[in-house]
């Protein structure tokens, strides 16, 4: 892949660019692009295959396993990748229903998207229906889901750089 912004790449790790290239609208680059937001028990069967596959396009991606380290503060890691990160993709499925993190994230992320006011949450429907969505996250139904069945892993990092492209120019 090669996405280029004026020149820079910028899925390619080895070349940093200043964050003064990505402002938009007086909007200064997140510490993330993504805050990838699931149910643990999606992690392998799942999750662990999508996010080594945003990873590939160098996505910085806030990812419970990789970014919270020995001795941290595990709630206060994930409320800074929370709000710190330009994007959520939530892979929202049977397994993420009533949890206690998933719910708070879930609640965080559609308080802060509605205050900012721009998008935010980037939701993958995991083995559900949208009527499953539907009755339990009626807010978020409202938002366009993408469904897990529907597109591999590359097809979702490819739309999500296409967001986060948008997002910067």
């Amino acid at each position: 892949f090669d996405f280029t912004y004026n020149g820079y790449h910028y899925f390619d790790q080895r070349q940093k660019v200043d964050e003064t290239i990505f402002k938009s609208k007086n909007q200064s680059r997140k510490m993330y692009d993504v805050f990838l937001s699931h149910a643990s028990k999606d992690k392998s069967d799942y999750v662990e295959e999508l996010k080594q596959t945003l990873d590939i396009l160098g996505i910085d991606v806030f990812y419970d396993k990789d970014t919270i380290e020995w001795g941290d503060e595990w709630k206060k890691k994930i409320y800074e990748g929370l709000k710190k990160s330009e994007f959520a993709i939530i892979v929202i499925s049977e397994n993420f229903f009533d949890r206690e993190w998933t719910e708070r994230e879930l609640k965080t992320l559609l308080e802060r998207q509605n205050d900012e006011g721009q998008k935010l949450i980037l939701p993958i429907l995991h083995n559900i229906t949208t009527e499953q969505l539907r009755n339990k996250y009626p807010t978020v139904a409202d938002i366009q889901a993408i469904e897990s069945s529907k597109n591999s892993n590359e097809q979702i990092a490819l739309l999500f750089a296409k967001q986060l492209i948008k997002r910067y120019k």
